[in-house]
């Protein structure tokens, strides 16, 4: 039975459990052969720092670098590099494209940066100097300055020439840009137009003009977006001028998802973005305390509110038992609506001229929803109380409190999109505040004004 547990495993969790045994600590180097640049990533991320340095010291340098670009940027895989003789680094660094270099030269000390940067050739040092200079979530922190170029007044022949030339030594590339003499981007080239054009054939007459680019300066969820809505494996990075600074692949929109998401996700529970998954509880602490505070204050509030109708709990308290339903099942379809609107925002936007549509959309389904669990309540309270005016108080409370879900739950992340607040971070806070207080409120008011 133990063996047949064992040989679930995946590769990289039986490395992980071998490498854990001084015997196989040994033997490195054949155990890291049989997995890939991913996954020596995941092993490096959860081993500990005497044995990280065994890998990296008996691995060939073109798998460590891979291996170390692979890593989730939560571990800080930079700082390996501080482990190692600058020379021994910098050589691990020059493997890398120069955005991922980039990326992991922004993780270690500046001394230490520096060090290693001078053990590189000055075109290189410049270009990944200029990379560090963007900000990590633009384009231009994303970018590959590595591309494909040709001019738009060459000849068939010489744009394949200048692809042959470019070409050497870069790992991959899926499209060739064209400029113009100023560097301004004109086109793109596509193999296909390439290969077929007579070989007297200008590129600007083969060359397709409708180019779809975006700004270094531009977010990238924004990058994101324009890529999977257009299908494209790469993006061409264009300053305010329309000169081409790089481009960006699809494989690194793909971890700019998992980021989005994962943001998205963690905005969406009141967990802010800063909080590392991998951190320890004083990491955590810090990053959910603001947000349970402001919890404390919005609940505090809605206590207050049913201080105020102490003598009619008191006087009738088969109320108390429908204020959880009330408030619970108004703060459920809230989250529902919140989680459209949220997604919607995030992925297409919702401009100004639909943002009215969306609302009343929302709003209609809620005042069905809400029409139809208020009349299902009503009738519960009716039938176990036998008094339909106490039906008629809960049925309109629910109805009303639903209709609010709707209204607010779509109202509020679109208002807050709009001021430049992320409307995953605050707008769950504020929604739960409002179909708690405001569904005491409708409850008890209403109680009052029928039942008293």
């Amino acid at each position: 039975m133990p063996k047949e547990k064992t040989h679930k495993l995946s590769k990289v969790e039986r490395v992980r459990r071998l490498l854990k045994s001084e015997n196989a600590q040994s033997h490195i180097r054949s155990l890291m052969r049989a997995l890939h640049p991913t996954e020596i990533a995941q092993v490096l991320e959860d081993t500990k720092p005497e044995i990280q340095e065994k890998i990296l010291r008996q691995l060939p340098k073109e798998v460590i670098s891979e291996a170390l670009s692979e890593m989730d940027e939560e571990t800080h895989p930079g700082t390996l590099l501080t482990r190692l003789r600058p020379e021994v680094a910098a050589s691990l660094i020059k493997e890398l494209a120069p955005d991922d270099a980039a990326d992991l030269l922004s993780q270690i000390p500046e001394d230490y940066k520096e060090q290693l940067l001078s053990y590189m050739p000055d075109e290189e040092e410049e270009v990944i100097n200029q990379l560090m200079e963007y900000e990590e979530d633009t384009a231009g922190g994303l970018m590959n300055p590595e591309m494909i170029t040709v001019k738009a007044d060459m000849p068939k022949l010489d744009a394949l020439r200048e692809v042959v030339r470019q070409s050497e030594g870069m790992e991959d590339f899926y499209t060739i840009y064209v400029v113009d003499e100023e560097n301004r981007l004109v086109g793109y080239l596509t193999f296909k137009a390439l290969f077929q054009a007579r070989n007297s054939e200008l590129v600007r007459n083969i060359m397709n003009t409708d180019v779809i680019s975006v700004r270094v300066d531009d977010d990238q969820e924004e990058v994101a977006k324009i890529m999977a809505q257009y299908n494209l494996p790469t993006l061409p990075v264009v300053d305010h001028e329309n000169r081409l600074l790089g481009r960006i692949t699809f494989d690194d929109i793909l971890d700019v998802i998992e980021e989005e998401s994962t943001e998205d996700l963690l905005n969406f529970a009141g967990v802010s973005e800063d909080e590392n998954l991998r951190g320890g509880w004083a990491n955590s602490v810090k990053s959910r305390l603001p947000w349970l505070l402001i919890n404390l204050g919005t609940a505090s509030t809605a206590a207050f509110v049913l201080s105020q109708f102490e003598e009619v709990i008191s006087s009738m308290a088969v109320l108390a038992t429908f204020m959880p339903i009330i408030a619970g099942v108004a703060g459920n379809g809230a989250t529902q609506t919140l989680a459209v609107t949220v997604r919607r925002i995030s992925t297409d936007g919702i401009p100004s001229r639909k943002a009215l549509g969306v609302i009343f959309k929302e709003l209609a389904v809620g005042i069905i929803n809400g029409l139809m669990l208020g009349a299902m309540v009503a009738i519960g309270a009716m039938y176990f109380n036998e008094d339909y005016r106490l039906g008629a108080v809960v049925g309109f409370a629910m109805c009303a409190n639903l209709i609010l879900a709707g209204l607010m739950g779509s109202m509020v992340p679109i208002l807050l999109e709009r001021v430049g607040v992320d409307p995953a971070v605050a707008s769950s806070i504020l929604i739960t505040a409002f179909t708690d207080i405001l569904g005491y409120l409708f409850l008890f008011s209403l109680a009052t004004a029928v039942l008293f």
